[in-house]
């Protein structure tokens, strides 16, 4: 499998943009840059991770509704919870860089109400 990466000026982006067949720090732009390349890195997995399993999720289960995304949301924290090294890495990712640093590369509707429980897994010092 062949790797493609565009260059583009991204120095004044929010948010970094790029094509690739896997997500890798250099990717990552705008406020995400102030941090060091391993924490860039470590966030970029955990978003990798946790945006696919919302989108395995969003393909069993309905996301129209508030109602809908929460369901989602409590499924995707029972199976974080559930895989040790998931955990690991997001729990990683949340000290790293935080939760909004996380939200802002994750691109899917029901992390807005996935983030609180993350946060609350982070505090709970799991």
């Amino acid at each position: 499998m062949s790797e493609r990466k565009i260059n583009i000026d991204q120095s004044q982006a929010s948010i970094g943009v790029g094509y690739s067949e896997k997500v890798e720090a250099e990717q990552i732009g705008g406020t995400i840059n102030n941090y060091s390349p391993e924490q860039r890195q470590t966030l970029a997995d955990a978003a990798k991770e946790i945006q696919e399993l919302l989108d395995q999720l969003s393909q069993t289960y309905s996301t129209k509704t508030y109602v809908e995304k929460h369901a989602v949301a409590t499924k995707a924290m029972e199976e974080i919870k559930k895989k040790p090294n998931v955990k690991k890495k997001v729990l990683k990712a949340l000290k790293a860089g935080g939760v909004a640093a996380l939200m802002e590369l994750t691109k899917n509707p029901v992390v807005n109400i996935l983030t609180p429980m993350l946060q609350s897994l982070l505090e709970e010092g799991e």
